[in-house]
């Protein structure tokens, strides 16, 4: 085998791998969105998502670590939203959250608010005052995101954005130096 041949399979195991993971993923908002019956366990993940325990297995150790990656998925299109302008900032993150709503209900009504703030928090630097800074913005957001979440949305938005906004104008984004 050749070196591009090695590369194409790489890359088309790497697909591979992350579409099995997405199947497991929605299989478990799936089964977080069922009112009747919210039994989370390897045998109903891998029913669910059409694929064998042993790919389950390779990927995960437990349904925990589905809902992780869930979560760590949604933090990562979180991060891409992060803009400079504070208001900007708040609309593009609340705008994403708006999207994903039937989903973070889920995992809300599951109990599971708080491995958000553990995802969350786990992804920052480990030092600094930068850490600090996105520390203090992170439990903001989470704070406001999971209230809009248990309130049932009543608001838009851009009304979330405007309301975080009134009261975060003057933290800076990042630590002064």
């Amino acid at each position: 085998m050749n070196q591009h041949q090695l590369e194409t399979l790489k890359k088309n195991n790497e697909e591979s791998h992350d579409f099995v993971k997405s199947c497991f993923r929605f299989a478990l908002m799936i089964i977080l969105k069922d009112p009747n019956d919210t039994r989370i366990t390897i045998s109903r993940l891998c029913k669910i998502a059409g694929v064998s325990r042993t790919a389950f297995y390779r990927n995960y150790h437990d349904v925990e670590d589905v809902l992780i990656d869930e979560i760590v998925t949604f933090s990562m299109a979180l991060a891409g939203q992060i803009k400079t302008d504070v208001y900007e900032n708040w609309l593009s993150l609340f705008k994403l959250v708006e999207s994903k709503l039937e989903d973070l209900k889920a995992i809300v009504n599951a109990g599971f608010e708080h491995k958000i703030l553990e995802v969350f928090l786990s992804l920052l630097p480990e030092e600094g005052d930068n850490r600090t800074i996105q520390t203090i913005w992170l439990s903001l957001f989470y704070t406001f995101m999971v209230q809009w979440v248990k309130e049932g949305k009543p608001k838009k938005a851009e009304d979330m954005a405007r309301i975080a906004f009134k009261f975060t104008q003057n933290i800076p984004l990042v630590a002064a130096e």
